[in-house]
């Protein structure tokens, strides 16, 4: 036979036997998915048995978040830092990792596990009308998306959230006087830019809603209903290494409110 011809027949049977494992990998997915949606429906099933109900809308469809880490980016601090203050900003290392920066507009200061202040002179910062819109301007010269947990008198806190889900454990305090916003306390914030953390994996759906039974049992607390679940993250700094970003549901019931952690499993009560 000659070669072309012969070739020719080699690329079609490759040609084929791709197409092949292709169609087994898409059917293998599928029924993955169904396995795990039967999963869920089972769990729900199981919470009604046992006089819990949980209405399915409240329950994820599937986990969408994965553990993250998070490594320290001092030179984006200092572009922040220029970014909320303006020009001529200048830099004071202040040891253990704690890094001020400084103009007529104010200061910052950054900590190596995420924690923040800042503080400005009254008039820097008009608050304007719409406090709520200016101090959500302010924040975005930091990189920081909020969304508004409580406001009083003269102050608003926010949560940050980063790509569209709340860090439960990333919060700031803007202080507002003489119609001034004159400082940001408590801040807390993402150190730089999340990774994938392979080393972790979170468990399924199914795998969540029988630890939540079972932790809440385990705490000696009872309910008879779920009423919001919320995916989120919680993030834990160490003295060396890299921050972790942990996915994890704040869970409310008719009796309590609680945190499950969706790697470990483990269940508390919510901060």
């Amino acid at each position: 036979m000659e070669w072309p011809k012969l070739k020719n027949i080699v690329l079609v049977i490759l040609t084929v036997t791709n197409l092949c494992l292709l169609v087994l990998a898409a059917r293998q997915t599928m029924e993955n998915d169904r396995l795990q949606r039967q999963a869920r429906q089972d769990a729900i099933q199981f919470l009604a048995e046992r006089a819990v109900t949980v209405a399915e809308d409240q329950v994820p469809d599937e986990m969408t978040l994965l553990p993250q880490q998070v490594e320290r980016d001092l030179e984006t601090e200092g572009t922040l830092a220029a970014q909320l203050l303006g020009t001529g900003v200048q830099v004071e290392k202040r040891g253990g990792e704690v890094y001020r920066y400084f103009n007529d507009q104010g200061s910052i200061q950054f900590h190596s596990d995420g924690a923040f202040q800042a503080e400005f002179p009254a008039g820097a910062f008009p608050a304007g009308d719409d406090r709520k819109r200016t101090c959500l301007d302010l924040l975005a010269k930091l990189d920081y998306e909020g969304e508004l947990l409580e406001e009083g008198e003269n102050t608003l806190t926010f949560r940050q959230l980063w790509q569209g889900a709340p860090l439960f454990t990333q919060q700031v305090t803007l202080k507002i006087e003489e119609d001034s916003i004159t400082a940001m306390t408590a801040g807390r914030r993402l150190v730089g830019q999340p990774t994938q953390d392979l080393s972790r994996s979170v468990v399924t759906v199914s795998t969540a809603l029988f630890q939540l039974f079972n932790g809440i049992n385990a705490l000696g607390d009872v309910c008879s209903s779920i009423d919001t679940i919320t995916q989120g993250y919680v993030s834990t700094a160490s003295l060396s290494g890299p921050v972790t970003l942990t996915p994890v549901w704040r869970v409310t019931t008719d009796t309590s409110a609680y945190q499950l952690d969706l790697v470990t499993g483990t269940l508390t009560r919510a901060p």
